[in-house]
């Protein structure tokens, strides 16, 4: 099961009629529920695998499985400053890292230019690290997180300029 399954079954799940769906694949369980205010499980079996998924997408999912997107306008607009720019924004809710361990170096510095598909930052959601990659070439004005914060779904992470 993969980052593209998941937020394809996320969408056709948004625009249907359905209330409430649960897949199990590959030892992976999913759940979605439109009448539920806690936040949905996804649950997989311990691995002791340094695997870790890509996450390939700075733009925003149209939904979330945790709330209400009602609900998390609020919290990203709390997170960041309102300032206008190019975003690149946390397609998770997780922890942010800037390093794959913390004596390592930081993936990206304020300043520096970054390639299409080099790493940005780990966002670890329920022990899955997630890697976002650069959607494109650009600049790193400012990063808008700290190492070891708890970002939410569609926060500003990185300020950039496009190249």
């Amino acid at each position: 099961m993969n980052d593209n399954f998941i937020i394809t079954l996320l969408e056709k799940f948004d625009a249907s009629s359905i209330k409430e769906l649960s897949i199990e694949k590959e030892g992976v369980k999913i759940s979605f529920n439109k009448n539920c205010s806690t936040p949905s499980a996804v649950s997989a079996p311990y691995t002791a695998s340094a695997e870790r998924p890509s996450v390939h997408t700075a733009a925003p999912v149209s939904s979330s499985v945790s709330a209400p997107s009602s609900s998390q306008a609020p919290a990203a607009s709390a997170a960041a400053p309102a300032s206008e720019g190019l975003f690149i924004k946390s397609p998770i809710v997780g922890t942010f890292y800037r390093s794959p361990s913390p004596d390592s170096p930081a993936y990206a510095e304020k300043g520096k230019t970054v390639k299409k598909g080099q790493p940005l930052c780990i966002l670890e959601a329920m022990k899955m690290m997630n890697t976002l990659e650069a959607e494109y070439d650009c600049v790193i004005e400012d990063i808008l997180a700290s190492n070891g914060d708890l970002v939410e779904f569609d926060q500003n992470l990185f300020k950039v300029k496009k190249l």
